[in-house]
């Protein structure tokens, strides 16, 4: 699983039909060191711009009732609620007292 922000959508004019219906989402995941990662996946929650997201890759993304039998190498599975008063998202890495 990963944990990503979602930047962006693409938009193709033709796909395999499995996918017809789902949103292409471009998901941004930002390593310790800052350092951005791009990728696509499967939108199956209809997640919004700005969202944080999980996403399951490999043969976990089409685990989904939703995914089964298409040709998806990530999806996303949740939307990650912001966890305090101010909504920002906190860090994965925090330690918890």
């Amino acid at each position: 699983m990963r944990r990503a922000k979602v930047v962006g959508n693409i938009w193709a004019s033709k796909m395999e039909p499995s996918l017809n219906g789902f949103r292409i989402a471009i998901l941004c995941e930002k390593s310790d060191n800052g350092a951005e990662d791009y990728f696509l996946a499967v939108d199956t929650v209809d997640a919004g711009i700005g969202d944080e997201v999980l996403t399951v890759s490999g043969s976990a993304s089409r685990q989904s009732s939703a995914t089964k039998k298409s040709p998806s190498d990530t999806t996303i599975v949740a939307i990650i609620d912001p966890n305090d008063e101010n909504n920002k998202w906190q860090n994965s890495n925090t330690k918890h007292k």
